[in-house]
C-alpha cells in the first residue's frame, strides 16, 4: 500500500513539474512576443503629447491652442521627413523654440503658466487612432507640459506624420504606417492578423497589452533632453 501510495506520488509530482514547466515556458514566450512586437512598434513611431495644466475648461482650451500652434510650426519640415532620425533631429534642434511658442500663446490669452518641451520616453495606455490600436508601453515622445502638467492630455504621432492625417483617413494612414513598422506590429495595429479568424487579434493584443500594463512606471520618467521657457 505504502508503495503504491509512494509511487501515485511521483507521478503526481512528475506531472506538476510537467505542468509548472508548461506554464513558465508559455509566459516566457509570450512575454517575448509582446515586448518583441511592441518594441518593434516603439522603436518606429514618434509620438506627440501636449498636457494641460489641469482640467478645467479653460485649460483644456489652452491645450488646444498650444497643440495647434507647435503643429503649425513643425508641419513642413516634419510632413516631408523620410525617417523618424530626422524627425528627431529637427525636433531636438527646437525644443528652445517650441516651448517659446507654447508660453507665446498662453501669453496671448492671459496666462503665464511655465512650459517645457522636451524629447523623452513615456509610459502610453492603450489609444486609439481612428480604427488603428496602439497597445500599451513605452514610447518616445515630444512632451509639452503646460505649468503643472496634471489635466488631460493630447496625443498623436509625429513620425509617421498622422498629426497632420485626418483619423477618417484610413486607407492612408495604414500606408504610413506600413511603411513604418515591422510586418507584426502593422499586423497587431490595424488588426489584420484577425482576419482568418476574428478571435486571434484580440487575444494577441490583449496579451501585449497585459504584460505591458505589468510594466508601467510610477511615475513615468521624464528624462533626457528638455527644454524650458
Amino acid at each position: 500500500m505504502n508503495r503504491r501510495f509512494i509511487k501515485e506520488l511521483k507521478i503526481l509530482a512528475v506531472c506538476l513539474a510537467i505542468g509548472l514547466g508548461f506554464a513558465v515556458t508559455v509566459a516566457a514566450s509570450s512575454y517575448v512576443y509582446s515586448d518583441t512586437v511592441q518594441r518593434g512598434i516603439a522603436d518606429n513611431v514618434l509620438r506627440f503629447h501636449v498636457l494641460a495644466h489641469s482640467n478645467g475648461d479653460g485649460d483644456q482650451l489652452l491645450k488646444e491652442a498650444v497643440r495647434v500652434a507647435v503643429l503649425a510650426d513643425l508641419e513642413a519640415a516634419v510632413t516631408s521627413s523620410a525617417s523618424i532620425g530626422i524627425t528627431r533631429d529637427h525636433i531636438s534642434e527646437r525644443l528652445d523654440d517650441l516651448a517659446a511658442i507654447g508660453k507665446a500663446t498662453l501669453a496671448e490669452a492671459g496666462f503665464d503658466y511655465d512650459v517645457t518641451a522636451e524629447i523623452t520616453h513615456r509610459f502610453f495606455p492603450t489609444a486609439a487612432y481612428g480604427d488603428i490600436v496602439f497597445p500599451p508601453g513605452q514610447y518616445e515622445t515630444l512632451l509639452i507640459t503646460l505649468g503643472e502638467g496634471t489635466g488631460r492630455n493630447w496625443w498623436c504621432l509625429m513620425f509617421p506624420p498622422l498629426c497632420y492625417v485626418e483619423m477618417t483617413s484610413t486607407e492612408h494612414t495604414r500606408n504610413l504606417l506600413e511603411e513604418t513598422v515591422p510586418a507584426a506590429g502593422f499586423a497587431l495595429l490595424t488588426h489584420q492578423e484577425g482576419q482568418n479568424d476574428p478571435a486571434a487579434v484580440h487575444v494577441r493584443f490583449r496579451l501585449v497589452e497585459w504584460w505591458q500594463n505589468r510594466r508601467q512606471p510610477a511615475p513615468p520618467a521624464r528624462e533626457t533632453q528638455h527644454a524650458s521657457r
